[in-house]
């Protein structure tokens, strides 16, 4: 639904003109977020402000002012209130998420900055915006920027006013306190001294920042509104200006401000100032010329005192159909609205608009990936595969045409090869790569940024089976790349328990284009454990292995995908795509269905919930399954984890849909909220018995690693740093690249590994040949010379990651240690974040296994020496 505005001015001209003319709503004229991991980011001119703690030691504190020159000099000001809307923040808990507001006592600035995505990391500080360490921040001379007394800000020891703000998605009112009438009053008889307030939160706790629509939010009702009530000095009398507004004030102060003196006696509660004529926009867009008081109570929208619509009439804007076809017309807002369309504002134009592809939800079935068939030998068991990589067409979304995607065999995801432990299977690994007439391809679908290391503009591939403990030759080493019209075999031995891995491109330098044209498919291994447990079947039909992806679409069908100018830190798709389908479906029986869950997006974490409240119970990680099924209200799963559930609809009535739901933000930091994407898939319970079987309280049976057994701690800095080639930064790990090989595991060994994550967003730490087990979480402070200083309040791994791993979630500004035993196989592996963007862009690094050092001991020649 289109919801309809009038201009924040014009509604405040309303209220003072229709209410006690000693109450005035005021607009902020400025506001500004400080973040206190960095002294150059800011937010000046974003959407939003914050206040509290976030993961780790981040504060946020925000600043805020008010112009009080409408209210007349000499006045008392008897009642203050601050109205904000609080948009994002974490919810639940019983942590204390107050916000405070202190007089701030130094003048500060309000530049050009503005943070993407969510807002919550900031952005590069610009020209007088204010910082943490900066009131008005200057970045051509940053040590001589004016600076805070105090870093964090200059305010009162005194609160002003306090309260506490849970809910997000509400407005929220401080106030009147004697604390803010006193501020009010200060900056009406002082106006130099009015530098507004600082918000400040619950800094003494993790994930309480708040964050709150700004002066500038394009909602304007959500916009920051101070509310004041005042007593006008002795002698005023109601005094009306052109726009119909009135104030009250003495005849002088009044014929000063180009007013009308309404005599004495008079106040604006009792007199009706004569309103202007304004051209007055209807629901239907029709167009009468109306004082503005009267347009306001007939339900109009006031185009402005000197309109008219002879001459201005009622605007026009680009309007985006709500379907597919992504169509944009510049018509009236009530057209748009009468065609079911977006409305993008008055005055926008097609030219400058780029309409999403918006698809039906939940019309199209969930495809199942098939299994893959062995050209000999047996799926299950030893046997060889021709996985041939093909480009295809194929249709996403009953609404679009077929897509150009890349697939195994053909389909995107590929089909699924079923292993079993200790049973070898060969893959012949074909690059088939043709256009539409048969020929190979010689560059690729996209085109290629050729800044990062390795990349080229050629249709490459190398495939990488995600969580196989496997030989260095058969890992997918990201420079063993070939070209269409070859092929490369890998013998992979299955020497591990049964777990849920895949496999996916791993082309250097263009591993995110391979994936998001298409190349990932599952692999399950299997082993005689797994099999007794009684666990639903693939051929009963109620195990089913997911891949929940995210895609944008154009309107041909085509991928729309951001891939060079600029270069993207993320890539956050608006469709959800599982199994190679946009929004789909799937009938359920009435039973226990085991969903094999995969995060293949290239950037987005998901935090997946059921719409009916239910818990998922979760059997497995990565690595296999876990000792004991967990019940878990809610599973956070970032690029490259997957998590082996069982969801139960047993009970449900047929024709009940649930909806597999999603509430993390982007990009995503630790903490669920608000998100651009709240829904997955739906299931739809169907009038038929399932598997009521009981879940096993026993699935398995893991060694867990001792920290007294490591052979060493290795510290791994993750952040950015400055890149020439593209003009932004790129992500590091200890800021070297992928050739610069520091870590050298002795075969046998158990290490640490410690993340510490620099950033303020978070990293999926993924290490190739091993599986490992979360130690602990911390948060952490640089030292001297980037040394990583632990906080001292480590937290054990929750009970939904006591199991083996390959993928870690490492927080924003949080120390994740991880421990493995490198066995088996000696040679080169790469680990490296998994967020792709990230990981082209140069957040892969290698570690290379060697042998354990030869120690002679004795005359073993008979020459005498040892």
């Amino acid at each position: 639904m289109l919801k309809r505005t009038a201009p924040l001015a014009g509604l405040l001209a309303v209220a003072a003109a229709a209410s006690h003319a000693d109450t005035v709503m005021l607009p902020a004229d400025r506001d500004n977020t400080m973040f206190s991991e960095d002294d150059t980011l800011s937010n000046g001119a974003g959407d939003h402000f914050f206040a509290g703690r976030v993961n780790g030691s981040e504060l946020r504190r925000g600043l805020l002012r008010f112009d009080l020159s409408a209210i007349p000099a000499g006045s008392t000001v008897t009642s203050v209130e601050l109205t904000l809307y609080l948009s994002r923040g974490k919810q639940g808990g019983q942590k204390e998420r107050f916000v405070e507001l202190r007089r701030c006592l130094n003048d500060w600035g309000e530049g050009a900055s503005d943070a993407d995505a969510e807002e919550g990391a900031g952005a590069s500080a610009e020209l007088d915006d204010a910082t943490w360490r900066y009131t008005f921040y200057d970045p051509n001379d940053e040590p001589g920027s004016p600076q805070w007394t105090t870093l964090g800000g200059d305010y009162s020891g005194t609160v002003s006013a306090s309260i506490i703000a849970n809910n997000v998605g509400q407005f929220y009112t401080w106030g009147s306190t004697a604390g803010m009438v006193a501020d009010a009053q200060l900056w009406l008889g002082t106006p130099g001294a009015n530098f507004g307030w600082v918000l400040v939160g619950n800094e003494a706790e993790t994930q309480t920042a708040r964050r709150f629509d700004s002066r500038t939010n394009p909602d304007t009702s959500r916009r920051p509104v101070l509310t004041v009530t005042y007593d006008p000095p002795a002698g005023a009398e109601a005094c009306c200006f052109g726009d119909g507004s009135c104030q009250n004030l003495t005849a002088s102060d009044c014929t000063t401000a180009g007013g009308t003196p309404q005599g004495g006696g008079t106040d604006c509660g009792t007199v009706s100032c004569p309103q202007p004529q304004v051209a007055c926009c209807f629901g239907d867009q029709a167009c009468q010329d109306l004082a503005a008081d009267t347009c306001a109570s007939a339900g109009g929208v006031s185009q402005g005192v000197g309109t008219s619509c002879a001459v201005d009439g009622c605007p026009e804007g680009a309007c985006c159909s709500n379907d597919a076809s992504a169509i944009c017309a510049e018509v009236t807002e009530f057209d748009c609205f009468a065609a079911s369309g977006v409305y993008e504002g008055d005055g926008t134009l097609c030219a400058d608009t780029e309409c999403p592809v918006v698809l039906t939800r939940y019309v199209d079935p969930l495809p199942i990936p098939g299994v893959a068939t062995p050209t000999s030998g047996v799926a299950g068991g030893v046997a060889t595969y021709d996985i041939e990589i093909v480009q295809v067409a194929q249709q996403l979304h009953a609404e679009l045409p077929p897509t150009t995607v890349w697939g195994y065999e053909g389909l995107f995801p590929g089909p699924t090869i079923e292993a079993y432990r200790d049973m070898p299977v060969t893959v012949n690994w074909i690059n088939d790569l043709r256009d539409g007439q048969g020929t190979f391809l010689t560059t690729h679908h996209f085109p290629v940024d050729l800044c990062p290391h390795g990349a080229e503009d050629l249709p490459k591939v190398v495939t990488h089976l995600h969580g196989g403990h496997v030989p260095p030759e058969v890992d997918g080493y990201p420079e063993d790349t070939f070209l269409p019209g070859f092929f490369d075999t890998y013998v992979y031995p299955n020497n591990q328990e049964a777990a849920t891995i895949w496999c996916h491109d791993h082309a250097l330098g263009i591993t995110r284009l391979n994936v998001m044209m298409g190349l990932a498919m599952f692999y399950l291994v299997r082993d005689d454990n797994e099999s007794a447990l009684n666990l639903p079947t693939f051929a009963d039909g109620y195990e089913i292995p997911i891949a929940i992806q995210d895609r944008t679409f154009n309107p041909d069908g085509s991928l729309d995908y951001p891939v060079a100018d600029p270069w993207g830190d993320h890539f956050f798709g608006d469709t959800f795509v599982l199994n190679g389908k946009a929004w789909p479906f799937l009938n359920v029986d009435q039973g226990k269905y085991r969903l094999r869950l995969l995060n293949g997006c290239t950037s987005r974490t998901v935090a997946l919930g059921l719409s009916n409240g239910a818990s998922f119970t979760l059997i497995g990680l990565e690595g296999g399954l876990l000792e004991s099924p967990v019940s878990v209200s809610e599973l956070i799963i970032a690029p490259g984890e997957r998590r082996d559930v069982i969801v139960d609809f047993e009970g449900l009535s047929p024709g009940t849909e649930v909806l597999l739901t999603n509430n993390a933000p982007v990009p995503f930091t630790g903490a669920t909220g608000a998100t651009d994407l709240p829904e997955v898939m739906k299931f739809i319970v169907q009038n038929a018995p399932g598997d009521t079987d009981p879940v096993p309280a026993n699935l398995n049976t893991i060694e867990f690693l001792q920290e007294i057994d490591a052979s060493i701690e290795r510290e791994f800095l993750l952040r950015k740093s400055p890149d020439p080639c593209t003009g932004k930064d790129e992500w590091l790990i200890n800021d070297l690249h992928w050739n610069d090989i520091t870590e050298q595991p002795v075969l046998g060994d158990i290490e640490i590994w410690a993340f510490a994550n620099a950033s303020g967003t978070m990293h999926p730490m993924h290490m190739h040949l091993v599986f490992f087990q979360v130690l602990d979480r911390d948060t952490f402070t640089l030292g001297v010379n980037d040394e990583i200083i632990p906080d001292g309040n480590p937290v054990g791994p929750a009970p939904d990651e006591l199991g083996w791993k390959d993928t870690v979630q490492v927080n924003a500004n949080e120390l994740v240690r991880v421990i493995a035993r490198f066995e088996d196989y000696t040679g080169l592996y790469a680990y490296h974040c998994h967020i792709l963007e990230h990981e082209d862009h140069e957040m892969m690094r290698q570690f290379e296994v060697v042998p354990p050092p030869v120690v002679c001991v004795g005359d073993l020649n008979g020459d005498g020496a040892t």
